[in-house]
């Protein structure tokens, strides 16, 4: 996947995907091939149980990002959603601190668009919009430099993985504080016993990988 070079303004601006300008790299990973890497991935992907607390499961993404091709179908399958779902309905990126950072700015960089860090209470510079909320091990928040976002922004979140959706939830809190909107939700893995995404501005804009 790649993004025609647009200048700042428009990358500040402009809807991500309209028309002649977002094209497909790989025009062979397709829906099935989407799928056949999903189940790859779920495959190699190492749980550990009981962690952070006891009675919960991690998905440990570190385990298919180590490996160089697990790592590039993660990213392909990331595309993929986001190519499928978002085409047009986007002016940036979102990741969610912490993993969420470091999937961001790797797709932002491969799409050619702003990236906003979302990252935990004082971490960020200067003006930032706050929220708190609470989690299933305890309470967090997240913050936004109130600069980097514009009204008529829609900002696409990624992250790693879905569980109550609390992570989600407070980032759609700030960035409607800061005057912009969410475009959707993109991640790796969902635990949808928790459902969730019924926490979510958007519910029905919220897509996975692995389930």
């Amino acid at each position: 996947f790649f993004f025609k070079q647009k200048t700042a303004y428009e990358m500040q601006r402009g809807l991500v995907g309209s028309e002649n300008v977002y094209k497909r790299q790989d025009n062979k990973f397709g829906e099935a091939e989407f799928q056949a890497a999903a189940k790859e991935l779920l495959e190699n992907t190492k749980v550990y149980e009981n962690f952070p607390l006891k009675g919960l499961f991690f998905y440990d993404i570190f385990s298919v990002l180590f490996e160089p091709r697990f790592r590039t179908l993660t990213f392909k399958c990331y595309l993929y959603l986001i190519q499928k779902h978002f085409a047009g309905k986007f002016t940036a990126i979102g990741g969610l601190d912490s993993r969420g950072l470091m999937i961001g700015i790797l797709l932002a960089e491969t799409l050619n668009v702003p990236f906003i860090p979302l990252r935990k209470p004082g971490k960020l510079p200067g003006e930032v919009v706050s929220t708190t909320f609470s989690m299933h091990y305890g309470d967090a928040g997240f913050e936004v430099q109130k600069h980097l976002l514009k009204k008529d922004d829609k900002v696409l979140l990624v992250d790693d993985f879905t569980a109550t959706g609390g992570s989600y939830a407070a980032c759609d809190r700030i960035i409607e504080l800061a005057g912009a909107d969410v475009a959707g939700y993109v991640s790796l893995y969902y635990l949808e016993p928790l459902h969730g995404e019924k926490k979510l501005k958007h519910p029905e804009a919220h897509k996975y990988v692995i389930t």
